[in-house]
């Protein structure tokens, strides 16, 4: 009866093909969705570690728009744009990231699919944090980065000061060219960059909790030193010379000197005069010697060398040569004014020769000089310009430690000297808590950040729950209740996979026993039924997907992206690519297992053949 026998075989060929397709694909979902590696290779083929260094990260940062030329702090940062991508690199380089991915994959995916009921992703930060130190002082002594910086922030310094410089004395006064020369020579260069890699290695055990405080003293010895010279040389100058006699010395000199200006016969002495009276009394060169001395005990005090700060002008050996400069200036303007009036009438004459004097003079007797008549009148400028200088000029003049600070910057109780030895004396001291301003931040979320450094990044099935939990700290949530059905249900088919395979193989083996009449035939039907259900396989995952189900998935895939742009557009294009990737990966091993089986199935056909063939010789 071996037509009933094949006539059962055929419906069981059909459930065999039927189960054999589904199998396979179960298989296949299996090895790819169920895999941590198949997640693994689909990143690395798509290059998606150092996509996000080359394209994610430069576009996010144009997207931010860190560095833009805005004012500010802004203006530092920009030179360090074109580096930022450099330094996330060097802090967490694509292989670093990689790995760590890889590492979650392999712990997440048996979990949901059931296989395990834990798991645990552990990333240490605390090497990345020192790598990031190392990454940012790397940055800094490129030849093309710190120098820009540098420029900048003297700029912005600059700035900053003449914003201020109606605030400054007369004599600090000076031009935007000659202050950013100065602020170069006060805070040089190799200095600021010497300054910043001891704040980075000195802010990344804090904030990996290598230690316990943030403690920074910035060395200012050299920028005092440089700070002294600066000054020294700009209160040396002729410009400071000329305001200091101009601004400050002609103004006290006229007031000290109020009887002296006042001259006989109408006349005054202007400002211009009484300054060229000074200028010959202190020429430059001694007050050079004067501002170096000066700036010297003001550096002194500052530096804690000397304990109070009190600088004394001696004026007594200038004083002779005021007077003496001041006689002959007075005489000569009193001689001018003199030969200017008209000559006496002989009533005028006669009331000038009773009582000659050089008051309310009106008119000059003819055919005299001045000297002739100063002789007449016995006027002895001596003995009225010496008295005047003794009384108005002290013989020395005293500064205080208040009227320093004052002269220097200090406005209102404010005593800037004071400060500045304090700090000098203290030390500049940047601590945690300038620290703490300076990000931005308070306490708290400080050390959250330091301990997240130090213990690094862990995600557990609890944080998973956590999350999935809708609020609730039980985690049993509605979300987590449909995730845990779902990891039960994975976990359930994953075990029946192991022995699902037997049903198709046992309604197989039955189709071969029902078809044929000898073991030979019997392996030639179970090896055809094979083929058949492999070519079938390769026509639906081959041809008829591409043709049918590919064009579908495409557009699906790609919907909603057309609008997109910048890094929105970025991460969608490398999504698409990395889902089409996927999927041929997906369909190409169905294919792939389909050619196989066929293959299989011919050579056990061929043998079929051959011990049917064998048989008849026999």
């Amino acid at each position: 009866m071996i037509w009933l026998r094949r006539a059962i075989a055929i419906p069981l060929a059909v459930i065999f093909v039927i189960l054999s397709l589904l199998v396979l694909l179960a298989f296949r979902v299996n090895a790819t969705v169920g895999n941590p590696d198949f997640y693994s290779e689909q990143l690395q083929q798509a290059d998606v570690y150092n996509f996000i260094y080359d394209d994610v990260l430069p576009e996010a940062l144009e997207e931010a728009g860190i560095g833009e030329d805005d004012g500010g702090a802004s203006i530092i940062i920009a030179p360090l744009k074109p580096h930022l991508v450099t330094v996330v690199r060097q802090t967490l380089p694509p292989e670093w990231l990689q790995a760590q991915v890889e590492q979650a994959v392999n712990e997440v995916v048996p979990y949901v699919w059931g296989k395990t009921d834990t798991f645990r992703v552990d990333i240490q930060l605390k090497d990345r944090a020192e790598a990031a130190g190392e990454a940012i002082k790397n940055v800094l002594h490129r030849e093309d980065v710190f120098p820009v910086l540098y420029g900048q922030l003297i700029a912005l310094i600059t700035d900053e000061v003449i914003s201020a410089e109606d605030g400054m004395p007369a004599m600090l006064a000076t031009s935007e060219e000659e202050i950013e020369l100065m602020l170069r020579q006060v805070l040089p260069e190799d200095w600021l960059l010497e300054q910043i890699d001891r704040a980075v290695d000195e802010a990344i055990p804090y904030l990996s909790k290598g230690q316990e405080h943030f403690d920074l003293e910035i060395d200012i010895a050299r920028p005092l030193d440089e700070l002294e010279e600066v000054l020294a040389d700009l209160l040396s100058r002729q410009e400071a010379y000329d305001r200091l006699f101009a601004e400050m010395l002609a103004p006290a000199l006229q007031q000290n000197l109020e009887e002296i200006t006042r001259l006989p016969i109408g006349g005054e002495l202007a400002e211009d005069e009484i300054i060229a009276v000074a200028r010959e009394a202190l020429p430059l060169e001694r007050y050079q010697a004067l501002m170096h001395d000066l700036v010297g005990q003001l550096f002194a005090y500052i530096r804690g060398e000397q304990e109070e700060l009190e600088v004394t002008i001696y004026l007594a050996d200038y004083k002779p040569g005021i007077a003496v400069a001041l006689d002959q200036l007075v005489d000569e303007k009193i001689e001018a004014s003199f030969d200017s009036l008209p000559a006496c009438s002989e009533a005028q004459l006669l009331e000038l020769l009773s009582d000659p004097s050089l008051e309310n003079l009106l008119c000059r007797p003819a055919d005299i000089s001045y000297q002739e008549f100063k002789g007449l009148v016995g006027l002895e400028l001596g003995s009225l310009v010496q008295p005047v200088i003794e009384m108005g000029l002290p013989d020395e003049w005293t500064l205080t430690e208040a009227e320093l600070g004052q002269l220097f910057g200090g406005e209102g109780g404010e005593d800037i000297l004071l400060q500045g030895r304090e700090l000098v004396q203290e030390g500049l001291t940047f601590t945690e808590e300038d620290f703490k301003e300076a990000v931005g931040t308070d306490a708290t979320a400080l050390e959250d950040i330091r301990q997240l450094i130090a213990d690094g990044l862990t995600f557990t099935e609890q944080d998973l729950k956590q999350l999935m939990s809708d609020g609730e700290d039980d985690g049993s949530g509605e979300q987590m209740a449909v995730f845990e059905e779902l990891r039960s249900n994975l976990g359930t088919a994953k075990m029946w996979l192991n022995f699902i395979w037997l049903v198709p193989l046992l309604l197989l083996l039955a189709v071969g026993v029902l078809g044929g009449r000898r073991w030979s035939s019997r392996l030639i039907w179970t090896a055809a039924l094979l083929a058949v259900m492999a070519i079938i396989a390769y026509i639906i995952f081959g041809p008829v997907f591409s043709a049918t189900a590919q064009p579908v998935i495409d557009r699906t895939v790609t919907a909603g992206f057309g609008q997109t742009e910048g890094i929105t557009s970025l991460m969608a294009q490398k999504g698409v690519i990395v889902a089409q990737n996927a999927i041929d990966s997906f369909i190409s091993g169905l294919r792939n297992q389909a050619i196989a089986i066929i293959i299989a199935s011919v050579v056990l056909i061929g043998a079929g053949v051959v011990l049917h063939n064998w048989d008849k010789i026999r």
